[in-house]
């Protein structure tokens, strides 16, 4: 019998670097098929810019999840996100899903999925707040919204690992890519 396959979940502020994060795990690890990184559902255009997402009319996204198309699902800014259900296949093959969510839905995650672990990436507010102003997709008033937003409800727990992503960006991707490894082995 295969051995269950680790759900990450990588969380933080905006601005935080989540994607830049995945991205690079994702091309660092791309030769190993144990770990997985799916494409979140958004009912945001792809060109937008940001994450290498799919974009779903609000229609289909309802049609979706209703239709159990979805193992997770929020809204947050106005849009609606959707993990999709083949990660449940993925995690009982054994493969490592990891996976950008909000905070929103980590109690639902510890309750359905173990093994599990969560990624907090985090950085001081003036680096968030720089980075979302050269992302060019809020206002001023959005940014400072969304600092404010950035220490409230912050993960806890014997499953939560902390990343500091305000330097390098080729320092913090080892560190994460260091505990994508080291949780899959725990």
């Amino acid at each position: 019998m295969t051995e269950r396959g680790t759900l990450f979940l990588i969380v933080g502020p905006s601005g935080a670097g989540k994607d830049s994060l995945i991205a690079a795990a994702r091309a660092t690890l791309a030769e190993d098929p144990d770990f997985i990184f799916p494409r979140r559902h958004i009912t945001r255009p792809e060109a937008a810019g940001g994450e290498d997402h799919i974009e779903v009319s609000p229609a289909v996204f309802e049609t979706a999840k209703r239709g159990g198309a979805y193992s997770l699902t929020w809204r947050s800014h106005g849009l609606s996100y959707g993990i999709p259900v083949g990660i449940e296949e993925a995690l009982a093959d054994g493969c490592s899903v990891v996976i950008n969510v909000s905070r929103s839905v980590l109690e639902e995650a510890r309750r359905r999925y173990q093994p599990l672990w969560i990624i907090v990436v985090t950085a001081p507010w003036h680096v968030l707040s720089e980075r979302l102003s050269r992302r060019g997709r809020e206002t001023a008033a959005d940014i400072a919204a969304r600092i404010a937003r950035a220490g409230d409800d912050s993960p806890s727990g014997p499953d939560v690992v902390t990343i500091e992503n305000a330097g390098e960006l080729a320092e913090a991707v080892k560190k994460f890519i260091a505990a994508l490894c080291d949780g899959r082995r725990r």
